[in-house]
């Protein structure tokens, strides 16, 4: 996905591959190609593909100190445990990093990873796309700016259409961590307001697998913010009727939200009202915008004409939250979270 919407952008003019799987790679190439070919679906190239994209493409097994000089930013978007060391390596190597999330899974180690990455200078923003999706960037403006009134209820809902790979789950860090950290991102972001208790709970109602490595495909939590004000989020692995990613606001004076539209995969039992219209198959249709935003965004920090608005940083406590809720999952108790490090 990353990889398409960089060949897709006008601004590069050069991508490189990087892996240890030469064949892997061929592939991928190859699929990159067909994505921006003429004609090429909107299922591959996506909806918002430009009418034409031209790009150098390479690809090599080699390690990123051996591409260094010839490229201009790096995207990571390789296996969770990988990031540490890649950001790292990219960093020393002076060059502008864009890692998946999270770039760790471990609290200790991100916060440890921060400190470290800031001692480089470094330019590395974690892919937490909905800060970068119009939508959420309005909501939060609109919050910031009082139409909200007095905050009280905040409602997130995550619920995947297509279920994840069966391989995937042992790894997948799971609900709150894989799933729910982007809501958990989203919802101090949009607010203004830090989380001070979490309490959660889950169930195993699809897939008996996530059971066995004591994950869940069925969850919600209650998270209280600074002012008291309360957070409902609810998580599901596969939701037949399509990608249903929300975000809504209650205030005393206005309710807003995002993911209201006629795409969204709910249907009225109201007489009269049309169902949805092309539910979202899948994550990447959701936020193809936020993604492209993202990759743009990215490409103005490479050029130094744009500030960092997801640095390590500033992952810490959407991971705090998802181990709090992890934790009040397991002990059927509510969780307090540590007033933040000064």
């Amino acid at each position: 996905m990353h990889a398409r919407n960089l060949a897709q952008n006008p601004d590069v003019d050069r991508i490189t591959l990087l892996g240890r799987d030469g064949t892997r790679l061929a592939e991928v190439a190859q699929s990159l190609l067909d994505s921006i070919a003429p004609g090429s679906p909107a299922d591959i190239a996506g909806e918002h593909a430009p009418a034409s994209a031209e790009v150098d493409l390479a690809w090599s097994t080699g390690s990123i100190d051996s591409i260094a000089a010839d490229i201009d930013g790096l995207v990571i978007a390789s296996p969770t445990a990988s990031h540490p060391q890649l950001a790292r390596q990219a960093a020393r190597a002076g060059l502008p990093v864009l890692v998946e999330k999270p770039l760790s899974l471990d609290l200790d180690e991100l916060k440890m990873l921060s400190d470290e990455l800031d001692g480089l200078s470094a330019q590395v923003m974690v892919a937490f796309h909905r800060r970068y999706d119009p939508a959420h960037q309005s909501l939060r403006r609109r919050v910031s700016a009082g139409e909200l009134g007095r905050l009280r209820i905040v409602r997130a809902t995550g619920h995947d259409h297509l279920p994840l790979a069966l391989d995937y789950i042992p790894k997948s860090g799971g609900m709150w961590h894989d799933m729910l950290i982007h809501d958990f991102d989203a919802i101090p972001w949009v607010t203004g307001e830090r989380v001070v208790r979490v309490q959660a709970v889950g169930s195993v109602l699809d897939e008996p697998l996530y059971g066995e490595y004591g994950d869940t495909d069925t969850a919600a939590a209650i998270l209280t913010l600074e002012s008291g004000a309360l957070a409902l989020v609810s998580g599901t692995r596969r939701n037949g009727a399509g990608q249903d990613v929300r975000l809504e606001v209650c205030g005393s004076d206005n309710t807003f939200s995002v993911g209201l539209e006629p795409r969204m995969a709910v249907t009225s039992t109201e007489p009269d009202v049309p169902g949805p219209e092309r539910p979202y198959p899948q994550f990447i249709d959701r936020f193809e915008i936020a993604f492209r935003s993202e990759i743009a965004h990215f490409l103005r920090l490479v050029r130094g004409e744009d500030a960092n608005l997801t640095q390590p940083r500033s992952g810490i406590h959407a991971i705090e939250i998802a181990e709090a809720a992890a934790l009040s999952r397991l002990t059927a108790a509510p969780v307090l979270l540590p007033a933040p490090s000064r």
